[in-house]
């Protein structure tokens, strides 16, 4: 859990990302993750911190996949239930989901409703998008448009404050930049 939560916060990473994640997909000698996002196909070549390298190095290779359920499955699939009149029903299992919120309450973490494994990446996306580009934070979090990277940046007015200040300065020059020359 540990390593998913530093690719949460080190890349983005969600619990589908996490799961799907293959050793092929990285590089800790380089200290690079290649891994295109599942649900856009956006490809994404990021740098890992040396925190998220170290605690990626102690987990143990059992397959192609980076990480395993105690019972050998991905983390994040889908399950065939029967239901009621003998039908096939598809349910989702997201183990990472279900791992991270024991974890805040083991933890008697005062988090407000809603907090998941998803908040890391949220969380991402906020410190990215401090940065003051957005088609970093687009790239980072393999959003196919600027538009969806948007959703996930929460509050960035100071960040705001600094880009409406700058812009300023293109439309006001300075006194010593104006000439008088007729």
């Amino acid at each position: 859990m540990k390593a998913m939560i530093w690719l949460g916060l080190n890349c983005g990473f969600g619990c589908t990302d996490c799961s799907g994640l293959q050793w092929k997909n990285l590089d800790l000698t380089g200290g690079r993750v290649a891994f295109p996002r599942g649900k856009t196909g956006v490809s994404r070549d990021l740098p890992l911190w040396p925190e998220t390298i170290e605690v990626l190095k102690a987990v143990p290779k059992k397959g192609k996949l980076v990480f395993y359920t105690s019972r050998g499955n991905p983390f994040v699939r889908d399950a065939v239930k029967i239901d009621t009149n003998g039908n096939e029903k598809y349910c989702p299992i997201n183990s990472i989901a279900t791992k991270f919120a024991r974890l805040i309450k083991r933890a008697d973490l005062d988090v407000p409703k809603g907090t998941g494994f998803y908040s890391l990446r949220r969380t991402a996306a906020t410190l990215a998008a401090r940065s003051g580009d957005p088609f970093a934070v687009q790239r980072l979090l393999g959003h196919a448009n600027l538009l969806m990277a948007t959703r996930y940046v929460q509050d960035v007015s100071k960040q705001t404050d600094e880009v409406v200040g700058k812009s300023r300065k293109y439309i006001i020059r300075s006194r010593s930049e104006k000439s008088c020359s007729v």
